[in-house]
């Protein structure tokens, strides 16, 4: 039991550390960050939901997507999960 609930904090820090990256690539301008990400997936419904689980993954698929279509480097992705 203590080793699933470990996990499903580690699910939820990781989920939050991925919301804030999303928020901060739309604030500071980030046109396809802006297209993509438009469901307003929370950390908790994407760390606890299958439903929030796939909405986020289909995001963060179609940013990746944007982003090469627009000339941009993996790094632009991996950004969004950093600390």
């Amino acid at each position: 039991m203590f080793r699933r609930l470990r996990d499903t904090v580690t699910e939820v820090q990781g989920h939050r550390r991925l919301t804030r990256g999303i928020t901060e690539a739309v604030a500071s301008g980030d046109q396809e960050a802006r297209d993509a990400f438009t469901s307003g997936t929370g950390t908790l419904a994407a760390a606890l939901t299958r439903r929030g689980r796939d909405r986020r993954g289909a995001e963060i698929y179609d940013y990746g997507t944007r982003v090469a279509a627009a000339g941009g480097g993996p790094e632009r992705v991996h950004r969004l999960a950093r600390d």
